[in-house]
């Protein structure tokens, strides 16, 4: 039984298993928390030597009451065995993302899909009446003229938003429409960058109190990269960039992760919590500069890579090993947000404590 959290170790649910919920988010339902994401159970990336096939094993889902400990609730969206149907195996699909509509009383599951084609990249819409599904696959949700990198689902304030990356140009923010099963057609730009490592993926929403946040990573594949957080007067206003919020952040790499979503505590106010991946947990122990590689990938003009240079060289990618750093996430007095590493804490860390938080 854990007591705690901690970051960067290997987690393990109630059965003793290495818990599969990668890119994950947190949904609460009947006062349980419910974590989920992309099972990537035996995908051992170059470990045989040549890429694994496989990109993932569906969608499963893990239960809590205290953050700390979880019990494996199964595989809720399931692997398809036809290779036309974006959850079939060898097919990319990311990012799951949960949301429940009070219209139709039905959870809406969004992933990023891609098929064989990277260039096509769409939404796959899945549903069920209950948290746990299982899932259905209802139809693809196209974003033309974008197609769909890493992305958030949010909902406020009777509205519900995608805001997802076109890669590898320039965060969307795209309405959904009322049911929350399809797009509007409104969509605006935000955060342009002109290639990797620049460019903005992996958004992350969440607000405090009338301030509106927007935490993104790098691009740099599966390497870990610095963050950036914005704030957002509106989803189809201004984005202002508000910089790095990792602090003490030496090797400017988001301590090895990669941030996927943002939980805000429904019980401890002043508790966000910044979910992330620790996708590679056997990088070498000479690593280049691989924002500079990157760099010189997608703009040769300012120069070439070594010959011979692999990325693969540097790590496995045996993402079915990948680890998680969970942190919370801290306010100045001003607002801003910031994350600072720590080794263990606890959920309870955050509660007040007559008037005064612990913490």
């Amino acid at each position: 039984m854990y007591h705690d959290i901690r970051p960067g170790k290997t987690w393990y649910d109630t059965d003793g298993k290495r818990i599969q919920a990668h890119g994950g988010s947190i949904i609460v339902a009947d006062g349980i928390y419910y974590w989920y994401g992309e099972n990537k159970e035996g995908v051992t990336g170059y470990a045989t030597g040549e890429r694994a096939p496989v990109w993932h094993h569906g969608v499963s889902m893990y239960s809590s009451r205290d953050l700390c400990n979880w019990k494996n609730e199964g595989i809720i969206m399931r692997e398809s065995e036809d290779p036309e149907d974006p959850f079939y195996p060898n097919n990319i699909m990311d990012r799951p993302h949960i949301i429940y509509c009070e219209k139709t009383g039905k959870y809406q599951m969004w992933s990023k899909c891609t098929g064989t084609d990277f260039n096509a990249a769409f939404f796959a819409i899945c549903e069920s009446e209950c948290v746990t599904g299982p899932y259905r696959y209802v139809k693809k949700e196209p974003c033309t003229p974008y197609h769909v990198g890493d992305f958030d689902l949010v909902k406020e304030d009777g509205r519900a938003y995608a805001i997802f990356e076109n890669p590898h140009d320039k965060m969307i923010c795209a309405t959904l429409n009322d049911t929350y099963d399809g797009l509007t057609g409104e969509m605006t730009e935000h955060l342009p960058r002109p290639f990797p490592p620049f460019t903005r993926e992996a958004p992350a929403y969440f607000r405090r109190g009338e301030d509106r946040f927007l935490l993104t990573s790098g691009t740099t594949g599966y390497f870990p990269n610095p963050s950036e957080v914005c704030r957002i007067s509106a989803f189809h206003g201004a984005w202002e960039d508000l910089g790095d919020p990792c602090i003490d952040d030496t090797a400017e790499n988001s301590f090895c992760a990669q941030f996927s979503s943002v939980f805000h505590h429904p019980e401890i106010p002043d508790l966000y919590i910044a979910l992330g991946d620790r996708w590679l947990t056997d990088l070498s122990y000479k690593m280049p500069d691989i924002r500079d590689a990157y760099r010189l990938l997608f703009d040769p003009s300012i120069g070439k890579l070594p010959e011979g240079f692999r990325f693969e060289d540097y790590s496995d990618c045996n993402t079915g090993e990948a680890d998680y750093v969970w942190l919370p996430i801290r306010f100045r007095e001003d607002g801003t947000p910031y994350i600072e590493w720590v080794d263990r804490w606890s959920p309870e860390d955050f509660r007040k404590t007559d008037g005064e938080t612990v913490k």
